[in-house]
């Protein structure tokens, strides 16, 4: 099973780097690029004063020139052709964490989840967060569990709620969940799906 460090790098988290954007091949014959940002306003990404290629890698220069439908098409320094554009086709992005500037010590990304162990409230280790998604409503704590849970299989969706999550420690590397509170809320929706399918109402 995959572990929690691996993952992280994956999804572009490494310790002290943040992966925001990538470049997706080249745009003309000029040596322009095509870039997709991951940060939350997609133009932010300009805004940086460093990129690098790779966490810790050689620093860049970008210069946007237009908005594409996947996202933009900028110049790199040091970039003349196409030839050199497509060579870094796949090319990671990244700042250091600390150009993420955070009021308080307590305060934390969710990028900052990926990868952290996830315990139940007596300490002992259910797995641990694979990603942090939100499919339209909240934010949702994706584990990979240590053991698969009867009708729901290896994934857990976990809501980002105090109620379920009750404490995140950077320090420490774990987010506590309220595991079985968690678990109790699926069996009693899958109870009640079932009396929908037997009954076709609600008993």
């Amino acid at each position: 099973m995959a572990s929690g460090a691996h993952e992280r790098a994956q999804r572009g988290v490494e310790d002290g780097w943040i992966c925001v954007g990538v470049l997706s091949g080249a745009h003309g014959v000029r040596g322009d690029v095509r870039l997709k940002s991951f940060t939350e306003d997609p133009e932010a990404i300009f805004a940086y004063p460093a990129l690098h290629k790779g966490a810790g890698g050689a620093q860049v220069s970008l210069k946007r020139l237009r908005a594409d439908k996947e996202g933009f098409i900028a110049r790199m320094d040091g970039v003349k052709n196409r030839e050199d554009a497509q060579a870094l086709k796949s090319t990671k992005l990244y700042v250091p964490r600390d150009a993420f500037a955070l009021e308080d010590e307590d305060e934390f990304y969710l990028a900052d989840l990926i990868g952290l162990n996830a315990c139940d409230e007596a300490g002992a280790t259910v797995g641990f967060v694979r990603a942090v998604e939100n499919f339209g409503s909240d934010d949702l704590l994706e584990l990979v569990l240590e053991k698969p849970l009867p009708g729901l299989g290896r994934f857990a969706f976990i809501p980002f709620r105090k109620v379920y999550v009750p404490d995140v420690n950077l320090k420490a590397g774990t987010v506590t969940i309220a595991f079985d509170a968690w678990v109790e809320t699926q069996v009693s929706e899958r109870d009640g799906d079932e009396a929908v399918g037997k009954s076709g109402e609600k008993s």
